[in-house]
């Protein structure tokens, strides 16, 4: 197992093309992960990392659960409580009754 960083990528495509040419070399599958998946980005929930062109975005631990809630409901219009209830588990300021 190699990992690359952001600065990495031009090293990334050469050991991929490397790689690719030689099929000597054993490819080895490890379990598949849910993806999470838009034009130009993935989402890995079970590692809670989020990259755009291989290049990972860093967010708050909010920021990254409002996101995948909002890619996980695209399309659907989610409410003010909500959103707020599933990220922060409350309910939202002024609705106490």
């Amino acid at each position: 197992m190699i990992e690359f960083n952001d600065q990495d990528s031009s090293v990334f495509d050469e050991v991929m093309t490397v790689l690719k040419h030689h099929s000597a070399f054993e490819q080895l599958r490890f379990n598949e992960e849910d993806v999470l998946s838009l034009p130009g980005l993935e989402i890995y929930p079970d590692r809670r990392k989020i990259y755009r062109n291989r290049r990972e975005i860093n967010l708050t631990a909010k920021e990254y659960d409002l996101l995948c809630l909002l890619v996980a409901n695209k399309g659907r219009v989610l409410t003010y409580e909500q959103i707020y209830q599933r990220i922060w588990g409350e309910e939202p300021l002024g609705n106490e009754t």
